[in-house]
């Protein structure tokens, strides 16, 4: 196959320019933050870990997440996707062919994926661990609730707003172009094939969580966000899969916050437990809408099928298999 796109990069020098890439953007992005945290405040890196819990830099806060997950998602792959692709854009996935159809599937697996997420969650407590780690681990959970209440502090409607853009769609926008329209991009061409492409990816997507009981979760959540980028060839439907993922969580929280910013012990969360039972029937009904998804795409993609010698023929990785 010729991809007329391709600066003829090998797939290896490519994933070692975005790895490099996204590595700098770490660097620049922290930097940045920091700038951001002493304009915005006064205060320096040394109590940041404490101040974080102050609603009074709620906003310096909510800079700082949106500025470095842009520097460490975002940028990297734009710059490789320039440096190794005449067009950075048709690369990366931003087309707008797909359907209605394939849109209400995706959101229906979306409502689906709480259950599994719920009795993932619970199968992660039964694996056995030593007691120091379950301690070290229960510890690093609590410290992550903890810092996340201290982000979401939604006890208004306008604070609702801020929080469905930084914290729902923002991430959903920066890490899709990471990981699906970057990492898992390059690795299923480099294999000639989905599975290895998606599965790898979305290890990559769950460790840097880096959350143990959330790792299952996280690494489910990739791979049908995987596949929903394969089958369609459009990022958007994964970006919105995502961020409907995201902003359903966020919107349960606010409805659960009072006026005075707290979250009641015993408010319902859309990742909580869920019995394996549901789980299971939730699995086969998303495999389900998976194989129809897989179809309309498809079909939906046969409209835009080009000459191999098309630079835009990554698009069409479906058709050539069915």
């Amino acid at each position: 196959m010729i991809d007329r796109n391709s600066r003829n990069f090998s797939f290896p020098s490519q994933l070692a320019i975005l790895l490099g890439l996204i590595g700098g953007g770490l660097i620049i992005g922290a930097v940045v933050s920091f700038v951001i945290w002493l304009a915005m405040t006064g205060r320096g890196i040394a109590t940041m870990q404490t101040d974080i819990f102050n609603p009074r830099y709620y906003g310096a806060i909510m800079w700082m997440q949106a500025v470095s997950t842009f520097m460490m998602f975002f940028l990297p792959v734009y710059f490789f996707a320039l440096i190794c692709y005449r067009n950075p854009v048709k690369f990366i996935g931003f087309n707008t062919r797909f359907n209605s159809k394939q849109l209400l599937i995706l959101m229906a697996i979306v409502l689906l994926t709480f259950p599994l997420s719920g009795a993932l969650a619970e199968l992660t407590k039964m694996i056995p661990i030593s007691k120091s780690w379950q301690v070290y681990f229960k510890a690093k959970e609590a410290a992550r609730a903890a810092q996340e209440k201290a982000l979401i502090n939604i006890n208004t409607f306008p604070k609702y707003i801020v929080s469905m853009i930084i914290i729902a769609l923002l991430p959903a926008i920066f890490e899709e172009v990471c990981f699906r329209g970057g990492i898992q991009n390059i690795l299923t061409r480099w294999f000639k094939g989905p599975w290895a492409a998606i599965i790898l990816t979305s290890i990559i997507f769950s460790a840097v969580h880096i959350s143990y009981y959330g790792f299952l979760v996280r690494f489910v959540l990739g791979v049908f966000l995987g596949f929903a980028f394969y089958y369609s060839g459009s990022l958007w439907l994964s970006i919105i899969f995502h961020f409907l993922y995201n902003g359903l969580q966020v919107t349960a929280l606010y409805f659960s916050t009072n006026s005075a910013g707290k979250v009641p012990d015993n408010a319902k969360d859309l990742e909580g437990s869920f019995p394996l039972w549901a789980g299971v029937v939730a699995l086969v009904l998303i495999i389900y809408a998976f194989m129809k998804f897989r179809e309309i795409s498809i079909r939906e993609q046969e409209k835009y099928v080009m000459p191999e010698e098309d630079p835009d023929d990554y698009h069409n990785w479906i058709t050539k298999e069915s």
